[in-house]
């Protein structure tokens, strides 16, 4: 398979191209899951420029990256993309009419773009830098310093101790803080405290353990690296730069205006106007990590991207939620929800879908999206018991969960929102975007509502079979019985489901099940709507 993958940076896009799979000729023996590169381009379209100052896009900087998406999509047809994944970060993140550019880029092109949070730009910034690169012993810290943001981790191993996104990027300070060429001293000092109160307080507050290595991922730690080594005043490799040395460099630069800086060697025109901002950034975030160096890395958020859909490819799946469910459970646990209970509920969830195949009909990926409801449609009890589906709804779509698209949230949430009794309207359920095909507007959405109330109809089962909360009925038997309305009636008994249940640690007694059966007859409604059978179950 041919994948692209678009990263829309606050002043950059960057666009790679793999071949993925067991053709992809890299790797041990071509085995599947490996791949090659075949194109790798980046564009300087400066889409945070004036956001951190005005909250919206600059027009010019729209139409640049609209150009931008075009080229990328031309240069996808050329090379039979299969699949474009798109991301967009901290200027998205920010600008009030992020949301009018999105549907500009998904017009012209066909690409949806997926705006993630800092928190999952960090998360995958780190794995795409510890599945590459050799990591060293002890502590180390990873720092990614982008236009809108800078994403910290302290790592040890392959293990994520702390991970945070700052609101630090170049453009951002540089639009916020140093106005002028030189700037004054005191715009200096102030951008300095404003570093040191955001990443050393973080550091001191959640007790941080000191990284003597630092591994950068960006183009300006680089572009840092490359001046310095140009320069010939260090002995330091090429890939590294020293805390004492960025120090006198930051010293030397502050006081110089633009033509000055353009004339360093190795400085970079595209950067002159930001490289002041990201070399202050770097050199207090040394410091407060307390890092003596910083060795640059290729790797970084791309590249997260890209272990994850190598995941996907491996495993045979089409949504990223399948990958993140350990992630659910703990959010859930930590709003109070008990594990038992989820895993209960999970377990009748996942044996309806999978023994109800001939009725719904859904594509396996489906699946993860029950699964996902199962372990969260009660944590809104952690608000209130009464009416806890409606905070569900709340927390889950307001929360930030790795790697779920805006329309994959918000059917989470429905689900959860109904999966006690109701039915909702089939116009209050948008979930637009993020298909990747071109079909007619609310195609894909109409079959997105079609699998919701699927899906609904057996999570409200599942949940009556322990409204209790007692862990104590199991399925022992489902039975599909004749055609169902929209095929006649059977010339037998009538088109019914049969649930056998059995109550654990009962010696079979119906006794240790009334709630539940008296749950079943309540809630089934949906269930026999929805599918055109009569639901049955017995002990």
């Amino acid at each position: 398979m041919r994948l692209g993958i678009i990263d829309l940076g606050t002043n950059s896009v960057r666009f790679d191209v793999h071949q993925i799979g067991p053709r992809a000729g890299q790797g041990k023996g071509g085995k599947e899951g490996n791949f090659r590169t075949l194109h790798r381009e980046k564009l300087m379209v400066r889409l945070g420029q004036g956001v951190f100052l005005e909250g919206k896009l600059d027009r010019d900087a729209i139409r640049r990256t609209v150009q931008a998406f075009a080229s990328f999509k031309r240069t996808s047809e050329v090379l039979h993309v299969q699949k474009i994944v798109a991301f967009g970060t901290s200027a998205l993140r920010e600008a009030s009419d992020a949301e009018r550019l999105l549907a500009l880029i998904r017009l012209r092109t066909g690409i949806d773009v997926r705006v993630i949070s800092g928190a999952e730009e960090a998360r995958l910034i780190a794995q795409g830098i510890l599945a590459h690169e050799k990591r060293p012993k002890g502590h180390f810290a990873l720092l990614d310093i982008g236009g809108g943001s800078a994403e910290v981790s302290i790592c040890h191993g392959r293990e994520i101790l702390h991970s945070e996104s700052f609101l630090l990027g170049t453009a951002r300070l540089q639009q916020v803080f140093l106005k002028s060429s030189p700037p004054k001293a005191s715009a200096i000092e102030a951008l300095r405290r404003h570093i040191r109160s955001t990443v050393l307080s973080k550091a001191i507050s959640e007790d941080w353990p000191q990284a003597p290595l630092l591994m950068g991922s960006s183009g300006t730690i680089r572009a840092l690296t490359r001046m310095q080594k140009a320069q010939g005043k260090t002995k330091a490799a090429a890939r590294q730069i020293e805390l004492k040395d960025l120090r006198k460099l930051v010293g030397a630069m502050s006081t110089m205006t633009t033509t000055q800086l353009l004339g360093l060697p190795g400085m970079e025109a595209k950067r002159v106007d930001m490289i002041l901002a990201g070399a202050i950034l770097l050199e207090e975030t040394l410091a407060a990590l307390g890092a003596k160096k910083c060795v640059t890395t290729e790797y970084s958020l791309r590249d997260g991207i890209l272990e994850e859909e190598l995941q996907l490819h491996r495993e045979q799946r089409g949504t990223h939620i399948a990958l993140h469910l350990p992630d659910l459970y703990a959010k859930a646990e930590r709003l109070g929800a008990s594990r038992a209970h989820l895993n209960h509920v999970v377990t009748l969830c996942e044996q309806l879908f999978d023994r109800l195949k001939p009725l719904h009909r859904l594509a396996p990926d489906w699946k993860s999206y029950l699964t996902a409801a199962a372990i969260l449609h009660d944590v809104g009890e952690a608000v209130t018991p009464t009416r806890h589906e409606v905070h569900s709804y709340y927390l889950v779509k307001n929360a930030d969960f790795p790697s779920m698209e805006k329309w994959e949230t918000e059917f989470v949430a429905q689900l959860c929102r109904w999966h006690a009794s109701g039915k909702p309207d089939e116009k209050d359920l948008d979930f637009e975007g993020g298909s990747g095909k071109a079909d007619k507007p609310g195609k894909e959405n109409s079959r997105r509502r079609e699998a919701f109330f699927k899906l609904l109809a057996l999570l409200r089962v599942a949940d009556s079979l322990d409204r209790g909360h007692r862990n104590s009925v199991k399925i022992t038997r489902v039975v599909i019985v004749g055609r169902g309305k929209s095929k006649g009636k059977s010339k037998g008994s009538p088109a019914s489901v049969r649930l056998w249940l059995k109550a654990q640690g009962a010696r079979g007694a119906s006794s240790g099940m009334d709630l539940e059966l008296l749950r079943i007859e309540q809630k089934k409604s949906l269930f026999e709507q929805v599918y055109g059978r009569k639901l049955i179950a017995s002990a």
